[in-house]
């Protein structure tokens, strides 16, 4: 019995007195960087609700936002949250990395947000691109609109 308490008491000495390998250290991919219009600065844009500069027909006017990006980007999505409402703007795979974002004035906004801008005023909304990244993780932009009536 004592010869089996000692070998016990050897082994685990033995095994306390063992070094750990070091831990590897962690790699994570390079985040996604969202590029607005070609400017990573630019967070504002400014559209008329108007197709043409004779105002036609009122929302009709286009935002157009070149959107490239580096990284291992899957999807982007869109929105347009104000108040307590969130319009979705719609999710779109991705791939080779730019995407161009356009849509209708009149289609930015949800059925209970505030009417578009009359003639000689403007509104402000944000639109909120997400970017799904290949491993799973999300980054998010927010990007100021300006529509001018």
């Amino acid at each position: 019995m004592k010869r089996i308490t000692i070998i016990s008491f050897a082994l685990i000495l033995g095994l306390i007195a063992c070094k750990k390998d070091p831990k590897e250290p962690e790699t994570l991919d390079t985040p996604a960087t969202i590029v607005f219009d070609g400017d990573v600065s630019k967070t504002l844009g400014t559209y008329s609700t108007y197709a043409t500069a004779t105002p036609t027909t009122k929302g009709t006017g286009t935002v157009s936002i070149a959107i490239t990006y580096t990284g291992d980007v899957k999807t982007l999505s869109f929105a347009t949250p104000t108040g307590n409402v969130t319009n979705n703007l719609g999710t779109v795979n991705v791939s080779g990395g730019s995407y161009t974002f356009s849509k209708l004035v009149k289609d930015l906004r949800g059925a209970t947000d505030a009417p578009l801008p009359t003639s000689g005023t403007s509104g402000t909304l944000v639109l909120t691109v997400t970017a799904t990244l290949g491993n799973g993780a999300v980054v998010k932009r927010f990007y100021t609109i300006t529509i001018t009536g």
